[in-house]
């Protein structure tokens, strides 16, 4: 069946898993949902983390590719923090080789054009952020074999994916679009975008509309608020597909 699928990308360090306490929650009829992962982290943790992002966008595009078949089923992808530039990238590029893309959901990342100074989080800061995403997260537990193996691993995932961000170059944004709706989720109280304008720019990457969507929460509020973030998620997947 021509049925609609859609794709989610996590954030650095994150896995296929990042969002199953979300996408258990998105219920409409007939949409498939497939969180896609990158080479050394979950069900591929033997792989080797991968070196830049280019090699990330083929990675994913291929395994996108080998999960439609032959039909040209209705896309959407939602990518989240750095999987939202590989939301845009691999978007672009099944735009561009004329697949169905229906829409670009995209949130808790600046618009790649966006010129700001940097906005970096101090590694006080950064280690909260990561801290409150593990299973254990107590502060009794800090201190644990367990949470601190765990911490260990997710911190080298991480520092790798960001490090293959902050290397990324390119120097034709202009040319990374589609032509489909691009839906910009911003987290009201997001650390590292704070305010609206570091959004605005997402309109230059599609010929089609953009819409811009404030939730609640911190730059990780699909962790923080799966309920309200599956519901949103769900109205705009809804609207997308009709």
């Amino acid at each position: 069946m021509n049925t609609p699928i859609l794709f989610c990308i996590p954030y650095a360090g994150g896995s296929s898993m990042s969002f199953s306490n979300i996408t258990s929650l998105i219920n409409i009829e007939g949409l498939e949902i497939k969180c896609l992962e990158l080479p050394g982290r979950g069900l591929r943790h033997k792989e080797p983390l991968l070196s830049s992002l280019d090699e990330a966008v083929d990675d994913l595009y291929a395994h996108v590719k080998d999960s439609l078949g032959p039909l040209q089923r209705p896309i959407i992808i939602w990518g989240h923090s750095m999987g939202a530039i590989l939301a845009l990238l691999v978007s672009s590029k099944l735009n561009k080789h004329q697949f169905n893309m229906v829409g670009v959901l995209v949130s808790g990342m600046k618009a790649p054009t966006h010129q700001s100074a940097s906005h970096t989080l101090s590694e006080k800061a950064k280690n909260k952020l990561l801290s409150d995403l593990l299973p254990i997260k107590y502060e009794q537990n800090k201190e644990a074999p367990l949470f601190q193996k765990i911490y260990k691993k997710r911190m080298e995932i991480m520092e790798k994916d960001v490090e293959i961000l902050e290397k990324y170059q390119n120097d034709n944004w202009a040319d990374m679009s589609v032509s489909n709706t691009i839906a910009v989720i911003m987290g009201e109280d997001d650390e590292l975008y704070p305010t609206p304008s570091y959004y605005e720019n997402w309109k230059l990457h599609t010929s089609g509309n953009t819409e811009f969507f404030p939730i609640k929460g911190n730059h990780f509020f699909p962790m923080q608020h799966p309920e309200e973030t599956a519901r949103l998620l769900t109205q705009i997947i809804t609207q997308l597909l009709n």
